[in-house]
């Protein structure tokens, strides 16, 4: 570089928020004092700031990081070198910028680039801390569908066999749905502590100014705030519905609609830059379709079959096969929404068909599929084989050992779930371009 740059500016291809944003210059003498980091008032994607030390040759490189629409942290570098007989080598003063301009301290984004560790959403670690809020998630809404749906056919289609199990599987259901609620609460902090730390650094992970900024000011923490307030709501409902209070169900399943959204809000449906309402409602529907398919096959074994089969007179097999012919129409339809939801959110985020095998997400996607096969395989075994035979106690443990089995591989698509949702996407990158303004003796 001939000319010494007095204005580093960062042009992305999507917004960014300056509340957490970082930029950084580091030279031969180590880090280079910036002023503070800006955002142009004509657009939202450019970030600049001055470089107000003097400059002496050699190499330099530009640390830059924001957060993408789905909240992941974005990082990149931009190397460059000033040879020794560059214009203002020996340092001049910085050009003043247009009043008015967004700012935030220099210090601000200095100090949360030197204390970066590494740790980001694609961290092992971080997809663990998500794999468990789909597990809390989808409980719920298991039980929720179980209770309203599965019970709700049972006691108008099934009389008597079925009916008779009806208050201590829908007490039991209340029961998991608490535990559900505790899993999220936990999932819920290790959230904040993890995108805190993937921000903020080890050194301001816990700093309540940054993670009260990283919550007001991005979509990825309002995310988090109606995953709070959704969690709170199925709360209430849950303890209303323990009393046998007829509200409680409704309010639970208000709360768990809401939290089916909030993955949405931070995932790869809220950076979709053209269709973002399709892509966020298609997300939502997509978890739910995957919490009434699982989550209630899930309560139906821990909660349904056991109640059924507790029972002391000769009505077990019968009151076992009630309950599965309750749940099978209900797993249809939300597998179906399963397929449909799924093909729309591909569609939106591969952008091409080839981007399915010649990137990472698409890979990833495929596994996905390829392991969905197998729960749809053995949920088919389960409609056309297991279920037309139900009727006695030997025929229902068998549709338990083979439901289990069918429950125990949407888990592992769970697992590829959380990976994939921190796995950006094609049409999602996230790249800026760098040009720097001089200013001469």
């Amino acid at each position: 570089m001939s000319v010494v740059p007095r204005i580093i500016r960062l042009v992305f291809n999507e917004k960014v928020e300056l509340a957490v944003s970082r930029l950084s210059l580091t030279g031969p003498n180590g880090l280079v004092q910036l002023g503070a980091l800006r955002l142009d008032p004509d657009s939202a994607n450019i970030l600049f700031a001055e470089v107000t030390a003097p400059l002496v040759s050699g190499a330099y490189r530009i640390n830059w990081q924001v957060v993408g629409s789905d909240g992941h942290p974005v990082r990149g570098e931009v190397p460059f070198t000033i040879t020794p007989d560059a214009l203002g080598v020996s340092g001049t003063d910085a050009a003043p910028l247009a009043p008015g301009v967004d700012s935030i301290p220099p210090e601000h984004h200095a100090q949360a680039l030197q204390a970066e560790s590494g740790f980001d959403a694609q961290s092992p670690l971080y997809a663990a801390v998500r794999w468990l809020t789909f597990g809390g998630l989808l409980a719920l809404i298991g039980v929720v569908a179980f209770r309203v749906l599965v019970l709700g056919l049972v006691s108008r289609n099934w009389e008597p066999a079925g009916t008779t199990i009806l208050a201590p599987a829908a007490s039991r259901a209340t029961t998991v749905g608490l535990v559900s609620i505790g899993i999220l609460a936990v999932a819920l902090f290790l959230r904040l502590y993890a995108q805190s730390y993937a921000l903020h650094g080890p050194q301001e992970v816990l700093n309540p100014g940054p993670i009260g900024t990283m919550l007001s000011r991005t979509l990825w923490g309002w995310g988090w705030l109606l995953q709070l307030a959704g969690s709170l709501v199925a709360l209430a409902g849950l303890l209303l519905a323990r009393r046998n209070k007829h509200a409680g169900w409704t309010l639970t399943a208000l709360g768990a609609i809401a939290l089916a959204f909030t993955p949405g809000l931070s995932g790869h449906a809220a950076a979709e830059r053209e269709l973002t309402a399709v892509a966020i409602l298609a997300d939502g529907l997509h978890v739910l379709g995957a919490g009434g398919w699982l989550g209630t096959l899930l309560i139906v074994l821990l909660v349904g079959v056991p109640v059924a089969l507790r029972r002391t007179d000769e009505s077990r097999g019968a009151a076992v096969a009630a309950l599965i012919n309750a749940f099978s129409p209900t797993a249809l339809f939300f597998a179906g929404m399963v397929v449909v939801t799924g093909t729309v959110s591909a569609w939106l985020q591969l952008g091409s068909m080839p981007a399915l095998w010649q990137s990472a997400y698409g890979r990833i996607l495929l596994l996905k599929l390829a392991v969905l096969v197998l729960v749809f395989g053995t949920g088919a075994y389960n409609w056309l084989k297991v279920r037309p035979a139900l009727g006695s106690e030997v025929a229902a443990q068998r549709l338990r050992r083979s439901a289990t089995f069918e429950l125990a591989v949407g888990v592992v698509v769970l697992a590829i779930t959380a990976v994939l949702t921190a796995t950006p996407p094609p049409a999602e990158e996230i790249t800026p371009s760098v040009s720097t303004s001089a200013v001469s003796n």
